[in-house]
């Protein structure tokens, strides 16, 4: 079954943190004790709401519970004096039209959208002053780019990737993501929907499940421009080089950044509203969201089957059906009594193997700024260059891109969206991710002295990355936030902050998919396949929900979708 979902793997950058928002959205009235529901979904996550919602669209009654007063998990938004932060991914593809995105396709499912803008890249600036723009789907602009940095063999082994990678980047997008599901009648599913996409897949499938330095050996590159850049890639995905990245996260991205054309969007408001969407999608169809409804531990029944959920203060939730779990694994695991935990490495994987490693945890700054003469001031600075809505920054070496505070993201997103800050001012988001390690922080006050200053220490480089861009920044700001480890964890739940767990289980099992070794526990989200970041866990979500409906009435879903033409590919 891994192999199939391979075929659907996409990702994106996956950015937590947690603060407030001015308004959070609609959720529920207080539960009352003992009330019985079809579903309950533990954790209001991108992961989470992609399955309540289609859970709802299938009819099921499904009840969604978060903990914090914010519904989003890691893709929430927030508000700090008039400016409108995004806490979660900033770059999207595939979204502003029907495409082979999970997440574009489980709201196309449920009937909801938001409105999009259209961009065609981001600024990469490199150590030494140096730097391009790498402008998706233009063969021309990247070929410039490989004559200007890379070796001589740089533009024939891209030609020599392109060509190897021709087949695995078919078969990573070959196969509608909805069509999945953990039961044989995927093999159905796939064969009325995503049969070609299946056929493509097998002859690539051992290369779509293993890492990306796989693909690139096989294809022989060798040139160090072409793997420094897709180690920073694999990087910006998923938190690790090409070494610790499916094969099938890289070459479907290859596929949306290269082909002419191709455009990146954004969401108008900020990835909230995507969060608002899918809400919405949760309770037009009968759903509903219950924030500040923290689940303290899962019911198992005398058999051994996952029956409800207690809730801090003694409320219970029973689910006549399943229960979905959108928290980490390790989180997950805490919430079952000690006589019913799995095994922490069992052979046969599950969502619940704990054989994932964690990722290092990371930071961010918020900061609204003025904008009075900052296109001047980026323009004096950079050459000409405007203000982009993205920049990549590698502070000190692009050949080694796990290096602690190497690689800062940088988002203006207010270079599209001018409503996300009052007029006359930007919103700045700078953060690294998945190299901020957890032990520095473990046990600090976050009110302490000793806190803020490891803070202002662990922060230098997102300032030293944004003063390449605006080297005046510090003097225009009037709004500065400051997320750190113990944010992630206090906030998001995220064990010791983790960004997210690797798809190689250290003890060599099969990677954890929507069900578990519990009977009526099923998980979503990045703890299980296909991963970290957006399209990658709404996929998760739609496979748990699809899971739990009869094969007939998922069928009926996707027929509907083939219709309406939203079913890609």
């Amino acid at each position: 079954m891994a192999a199939l979902l391979s075929c659907a793997l996409v990702a994106s950058a996956h950015v937590p943190t947690a603060f407030r928002r001015a308004a959070a959205p609609r959720a529920s009235p207080a539960l009352s004790s003992d009330r019985e529901v079809d579903v309950v979904v533990i954790g209001s996550g991108v992961g989470g709401l992609s399955c309540a919602a289609l859970l709802a669209k299938y009819g099921l009654d499904v009840l969604v519970l978060e903990s914090h007063s914010i519904a989003g998990g890691c893709a929430h938004g927030f508000e700090r004096g008039g400016f409108r932060f995004d806490s979660g991914p900033s770059l999207y593809n595939g979204m502003s039209q029907p495409s082979t995105n999970p997440l574009r396709q489980v709201l196309d499912a449920v009937g909801e959208d938001v409105e999009w803008v259209r961009y065609d890249g981001w600024q990469m600036l490199l150590p030494g002053g140096r730097g391009f723009y790498f402008r998706t789907g233009s063969a021309d602009d990247w070929e410039r780019t490989l004559r200007e940095f890379g070796g001589p063999s740089a533009l024939s082994d891209w030609a020599k990737l392109q060509a190897f990678c021709a087949p695995i980047t078919a078969a990573a997008s070959g196969i509608p993501p909805l069509t999945l599901r953990d039961d044989p009648g995927a093999l159905i599913a796939i064969a009325l929907h995503g049969l070609r996409g299946f056929l493509a897949a097998a002859p690539v499938a051992r290369l779509l499940t293993a890492p990306f330095s796989t693909t690139l050996a096989e294809a022989g590159v060798t040139d160090r421009f072409l793997l420094d850049w897709f180690d920073y890639l694999a990087f910006a995905l998923s938190g690790l080089d090409a070494a610790g990245t499916l094969g099938a996260a890289v070459a479907y991205t290859m596929g949306d950044l290269h082909p002419r054309g191709a455009l990146l969007d954004y969401p108008v408001g900020g990835s909230a509203t995507l969060v608002d969407a899918l809400v919405a999608g949760i309770t037009k169809h009968g759903g509903e969201v219950r924030t500040g409804a923290h689940v303290e531990r899962i019911l198992i029944g005398g058999s051994g089957r996952a029956e409800g959920v207690a809730l801090r203060g003694g409320e219970r939730v029973h689910a006549r059906r399943a229960i979905v779990s959108n928290a980490h694994v390790c989180s997950t695991l805490a919430l079952l009594p000690e006589h019913a935990r799995p095994p922490a490495r069992p052979g046969s994987g599950g969502a619940l193997n704990g054989a994932l490693e964690m990722t290092p945890s990371f930071m961010h700054l918020h900061l609204g700024i003025r904008s009075d003469g900052l296109d001047e001031t980026v323009r004096a600075h950079s050459g000409g260059e405007p203000l982009r809505i993205h920049y990549s920054v590698v502070l000190d070496d692009f050949s080694d891109i796990l290096l602690p505070r190497n690689m800062v993201i940088v988002s203006f997103p207010t270079v599209l969206d001018r409503t996300l800050a009052p007029p006359g001012h930007h919103v700045v988001h700078a953060y690294y991710a998945a190299d901020e390690e957890y032990g520095a922080w473990e046990g600090l006050d976050r009110r302490s002295a000793e806190y803020a200053a490891l803070k202002e220490e662990r922060g230098a480089n997102l300032w030293r990355a944004l003063e390449r861009i605006v080297p005046d920044i510090r003097s225009r700001v009037v709004e500065e936030l400051v997320a750190s480890p113990l944010t992630h964890e206090r906030f998001l739940r995220r064990p010791r902050g983790t960004y997210g767990p690797t798809m190689f289980p250290a003890d060599g099992s099969d990677v954890p998919w929507a069900r578990t070794q519990i009977d009526g526990l099923l998980h979503c989200g990045d703890s299980c396949y296909p991963g970290i970041g957006l399209p990658a866990v709404a996929a998760s979500g739609a496979v748990a929900a699809s899971t739990l409906v009869p094969l007939g009435r998922h069928l009926r879903l996707l027929s509907e979708m083939r219709a309406a033409g939203t079913l890609k590919p």
